[in-house]
This record gives structure tokens, sequence and C-alpha cells, in this order.
């Protein structure tokens, strides 16, 4: 395992994203994403966090990562540019994620391969429970692609327990102790820090009032006739009643009409 002072190794990341700074923004469909390559000890040169989970959109992660997005602001006046969230997943499952938590602050890092996890010594199996090869939890100070601290989990092994999953050392309460306690400092971001002019392309803020207004009434407009396309195109199944149009109903009113006939033709011939 990777230790403090260490030289951290040189990976080179495939991921599938978008550029947060573009004008389309960094979520939804008006983002602008493409295959980047980005080197671990380019990433890794400004004094930073990189915070290593088993997996992106479980609980115990997506509340680790949102408390470092809560503290982003804090930890970032102790003197760190950024924080990374590294998981052995492809990057449309770590992209999905920030973007389902509108995760803006942070920025992630999809070891889909495991490559650096394995070369830190963080690499652990999780096949008991259909996970493969997954990141033990940590948390790492890292400046000049050299680990500063390092915060790992205790316990690490192969196919440990299910419940077995410790949170302890990792959260970012223990980071702002151990950053408090060496003092360094900067000023708070400042408003030309990227993500506070992210746009949030789904709600065009152009539309408010009487156009947005309009298109509502369009979009109810349609929405209505195709309801009613719907209900003349399946007449017969909305008339439909299953007390006493069902399949089982009518052999039943056959089998009475049965009944009555051979009834009748008994009585008519006199037997």
């Amino acid at each position: 395992m990777i230790k403090e002072g260490d030289t951290l190794p040189i990976v080179t990341w495939d991921m599938y994203t978008c550029d947060s700074r573009n004008p389309g923004g960094f979520f939804g469909k008006h983002a602008k994403r493409s295959w980047k390559k980005l080197q671990s000890d380019k990433m890794f040169e400004k004094r930073c966090i990189v915070v290593g989970v088993p997996g992106a959109w479980t609980d115990k992660c997506t509340f680790q990562m949102s408390s470092y997005e809560g503290m982003f602001d804090s930890l970032y006046t102790k003197d760190i540019e950024n924080i990374y969230f590294l998981s052995v997943n492809d990057s449309y499952v770590m992209q999905s994620w920030f973007w389902g938590h509108f995760i803006i602050k942070l920025g992630f890092i999809a070891d889909g391969n495991g490559e650096f996890t394995e070369k830190i010594g963080m690499l652990v199996d999780k096949s008991n429970m259909g996970y493969s090869k997954r990141s033990w939890r940590y948390a790492m100070v890292v400046e000049n692609n050299k680990v500063e601290k390092l915060l790992a989990e205790k316990g690490i092994d192969d196919n440990v327990a299910f419940d077995f999953d410790p949170f302890v050392d990792s959260g970012v309460e223990k980071m702002i102790k151990y950053l408090r306690s060496i003092g360094r400092k900067q000023g708070p971001p400042d408003e030309g820090r990227w993500y506070y002019k992210v746009p949030f392309p789904e709600v065009d803020t152009s539309k408010f009032g009487q156009e947005m207004e309009r298109d509502f009434v369009k979009d109810l407009a349609e929405q209505d006739l195709e309801y009613s396309k719907w209900m003349e195109e399946n007449k017969d199944a909305q008339d439909f009643n299953p007390e006493t149009d069902s399949i089982y109903h009518k052999e039943m009113e056959e089998e009475d009409r049965m009944k009555q006939d051979d009834e009748m033709e008994s009585k008519m011939l006199g037997s």
C-alpha cells in the first residue's frame, strides 16, 4: 500500500466526459462530452484531495461524496485546489452519479481498469458481492504527485463480509481536522471560479413568463390530443368490464346457454 511521502504512480485515464467550463454547462444534454486523456501527475500537481470509494451510487459512497461537496469551500480555504472522487467504475457511471446528485465542485476519476488503484495497493476483490475488483475506501492529500497525508480505512482485505465497509478515517471531518492542524490557508474561492457559472440547461430561464406559459399550454394541448387519439383507437378496451367481459364470464355465459338449450330440447321431446 502507498504511504505518506511516496510519489504516486503515473497513469493515463481515458474518460468520456464533458468540459465543465464550456458554455453548454456541466449537466444534461447540452454538455459537450468527448473522450479525454487525463494524466494523473498533471491532475495531482496542485494540492488536492483524492478520495477512493468502492462504488458509485452506493449509499455510503454517495453520502461521503455529498459531504465533501458540501464542505468544498471550507476545504479550499485550507489550501486545497481540487477534490477528486475515484472509483473503479467507467466514466459513464461516474458522470451519471455526479449529475444525479448535482455535484459541481468535485471532480471524478473513472479508474475503470483499476490500474491506478492496483498500483497504490488499494485494489480489493469484492467478487463475493458481485462487484469484482474495487477500490478500498481511503482519502489522501496529494501535492506535486506526492502523498502528503493518507487516511485509509482499516481492515483492507479481499472478499470481506457484506456488512463490513468501514467509514471512520476517510470522512470529511477527519480530513478537515488534519488540514487545520497543518495551518496552510488561502482565500475563499471567488466568483471567478468556474463552478459559480455552471448553467443548468434543462431549465431555460429565458422562457420564464408568458413564453413559458404558452409552451406549457401547447404541451398540454398536444398531450390531450394524443390521449384522445389513443382513447378512440382503443375504444373497445375502454368499454371492457372485467366483471362481465372476461373470457371466463363469456365461457360461463356460453355454458349457461347450452344448458338452457338442452333443457328446452328435453321438454319438447317430452322426456
